[in-house]
């Protein structure tokens, strides 16, 4: 055990830590922080929609409540329902263009460049090569094409994949011109905001035109396609049919068990992935879509407490251990686990780098993302179709995310006993030692 901690020590934090402060991808789990508000603004309209207003909402459904008849859904549809849809509108379905914005501003803040102008910049590019009409069925059934409309699917969640990609050109670009000052240079006595937005005129220009010359070469190549739809066929929809395979999920969960082991915020480093493949993947099944594995999936059924499922452990300390440390640290620490965050428990106990917890640390995960895979695809519980926060308690996250499944929630329970089941004989090997040579 020794043997493989010092090789990992030496061959494999060094990368994970280059890959995880590699500039674009914090520009990526920054730029999604920032959308925090919107995703959860957008998340309690689609939650309050399906639990209280709609006609198949959970409270319609519990009392068999006909929405011609029930004056209580006729007040809900008319009103609530429309109200929880413009919120959605202004959050979820222009979720793509608002990263851009917000990306780009993380990108070029990190190169310490201009970033307002960078943003401005690279929302504009992304609109250049963005499709400029939709098409529309008439009354008499045939189709017409319209120019000076942009349709919303190239706006929302399913287009976030090209959105992160063109952002990350048009900023790059931006930023190297600027680097290389390709500017306009005014005197020093103009004020400092001129200034500013003077020298971004040639680089921001330069970046507009690769994003607006795009459409061009899709009209000379393939004129019935775009960007965005060759990003879908060729990246986002093999990316999210690999994410949705139970294999890749145990490998993007281990990794992230992995770097905590080793005292690194494993999901932080994860984001990238999180934010790129799984979050869009709940937007995806609030429209329909039945994406077992996403960002939810995880929160509500795996990383209960945080990650490697610690409320299980701090659990499975009150009920066997005798060590005091551990049970003075689980007393600290145990309030916060309630509410996902673990990181008294990962250093105080602790269990990064510890030989005795690495074991069920690394296997808890693992089966607690196969029986809720299970218990999901089987029918016994809904899909996670609501993003809710990750700070939410056990049961309440599964209940919430799956849009009232009580079922979904008794899954998380045992989740939460059988992760409890596993961390016992090692709770009861640990009070044969004392906490040093642990």
């Amino acid at each position: 055990m020794t043997g493989f901690i010092k090789w990992m020590e030496r061959y494999f934090i060094p990368v994970a830590v280059r890959i995880g402060g590699q500039r674009h991808l914090v520009a990526i789990r920054d730029g999604f922080i920032a959308l925090m508000p919107l995703i959860m603004a957008g998340s309690l309209a689609v939650l309050l929609n399906n639990l209280f207003f709609t006609p198949a909402s959970l409270i319609a459904d519990w009392f068999n409540l006909n929405p011609e008849t029930s004056g209580y859904l006729q007040f809900t549809t008319k009103y609530l329902q429309p109200l929880m849809g413009n919120i959605w509108w202004g959050t979820f379905a222009v979720l793509a263009l608002v990263v851009v914005f917000t990306i780009a501003y993380s990108l070029a803040k990190s190169y310490e460049v201009n970033p307002l102008s960078a943003a401005v910049v690279a929302v504009a590019g992304f609109l250049a090569l963005t499709p400029q009409g939709v098409t529309i069925t008439l009354e008499d059934g045939t189709t017409q094409g319209t120019w000076g409309n942009f349709g919303w699917q190239y706006f929302n969640f399913g287009a976030l994949l090209t959105a992160i990609i063109v952002t990350l050109v048009i900023t790059q670009i931006f930023v190297t011109l600027m680097r290389k000052n390709l500017t306009i240079k005014l005197p020093d006595n103009v004020p400092p905001a001129v200034g500013r937005a003077f020298a971004a005129i040639i680089p921001g220009l330069i970046a507009i035109i690769v994003g607006a010359f795009v459409p061009v070469l899709f009209s000379i190549f393939n004129p019935d396609s775009n960007l965005f739809d060759f990003f879908t066929k060729f990246i986002t929809d093999p990316f999210m049919n690999l994410s949705q395979n139970p294999f890749s999920a145990i490998i993007y969960v281990l990794m992230i068990q992995i770097l905590w082991f080793f005292g690194l915020h494993g999901g932080n480093m994860m984001g990238a992935i999180t934010n790129a493949v799984y979050l869009p993947a709940v937007a995806a099944n609030a429209e329909g879509a039945q994406n077992v594995f996403t960002s939810v999936f995880f929160d509500a059924f795996v990383h209960l407490g945080g990650a490697g499922a610690t409320l299980s452990l701090v659990i499975a300390i009150m009920i066997a251990s005798k060590r005091r440390d551990y049970r003075e640290i689980s007393k600290i620490g145990g309030p916060a686990s309630v509410f996902q965050i673990n990181e008294p428990i990962m250093f105080g106990l602790p269990v990064v780098l510890s030989p005795l917890l690495i074991i069920p640390f690394l296997f808890i995960p693992v089966v607690l993302t196969l029986t809720a895979y299970l218990a999901t695809v089987s029918g016994f519980i809904g899909y996670t179709n609501v993003v809710v926060p990750w700070v939410t308690p056990v049961g309440i996250s599964a209940f919430l995310s799956t849009s009232g499944d009580i079922k979904a929630a008794l899954v998380a329970i045992i989740n939460l006993v059988i992760a409890i089941i596993i961390y016992y004989p090692f709770v009861k090997l640990a009070n044969r030692y004392e906490s040093e040579k642990v």
